[in-house]
């Protein structure tokens, strides 16, 4: 009976979570300068994440973040060394290696095979994106909006600051872990078996992970969330989707060059 009265107490943990994460987000939201319902939910997120054995999705989040976070400090001091540039390549080629060994390990994505490499469906992918794109655009025009956003401002200056070749890694290697970790890491691993829970999820954290500030940049980031999501929901392919985050990915950074 006591055994049953606690495995009773232990389903409802998730209340508990939210009740203390409520409580140390009032305490030290004032001190670290950020909303108070921002630091709620994250810390209510984190606290989930642990408590139901879903901390994997948190070490692969961190781990998509290494090569912006790595470049972006490297650059603050010029010039951008060659043995700077040795030092991003050595964590930007470890950061794709534990990613995908701990994808693997768990066995949230099968072992790479051209099997589920689709040419036809990596185009089509890309075609609804570049369409979408032509749709904010037009919306950016008839709302006389500038057609740029905050990140692609930030990544714009960072591309100034930093060699090619370690913007492209940056930019195409993006494909590979943005897609572990956002379609891949709410369907596989955060919502496993609540199908319309993953893609709510993968839709709105991919786009507000990349900095929204206004209706056009949140459109922008939203639809291209949209396609990606709903591919992967249908398909359940990883290397599908990052084949068309990479192609999306590989023509913005040709364009970007073509232009500079």
């Amino acid at each position: 009976m006591k055994k049953e009265k606690i495995q009773q107490w232990f389903n409802y943990r998730w209340l508990a979570i939210l009740l203390l994460a409520t409580l140390c987000a009032a305490l030290t939201s004032v001190s670290l300068k950020l909303p108070f319902l921002l630091l709620a939910v994250i810390l209510s997120f984190v606290g989930l994440l642990f408590a139901y054995h879903k901390w994997i999705w948190l070490v692969l989040f961190i781990l998509s973040n290494v090569p912006t976070l790595t470049s972006t400090l490297l650059a603050r001091s010029q010039p951008f060394s060659t043995g700077k540039t040795v030092l991003f390549f050595i964590l930007f080629l470890l950061t794709l290696g534990s990613s995908y060994y701990i994808a693997r390990k768990n066995e949230i994505i099968p072992s790479v095979s051209w099997k589920y490499f689709s040419l036809p469906k990596t185009l089509a992918g890309f075609g609804f994106i570049f369409l979408v794109s032509i749709l904010t655009g037009i919306f950016a025009q008839v709302t006389k909006q500038a057609p740029t956003t905050n990140n692609q401002e930030a990544l714009n200056q960072l591309q100034t600051m930093i060699p090619i070749a370690v913007f492209a890694a940056q930019t195409l290697g993006a494909a590979f872990l943005e897609e572990l970790v956002y379609r891949v890491g709410f369907f596989e691993i955060i919502f496993k078996n609540q199908k319309y829970l993953a893609f709510i999820g993968a839709l709105l954290l991919f786009a507000y992970m990349h900095s929204p500030s206004d209706l056009y940049s949140w459109l922008t980031y939203g639809l291209m969330s949209l396609v990606l999501t709903s591919f992967y929901a249908k398909y359940r392919n990883f290397y599908l989707n990052m084949s068309i985050h990479l192609t999306w990915n590989l023509f913005g950074l040709l364009l970007a060059l073509s232009i500079k």
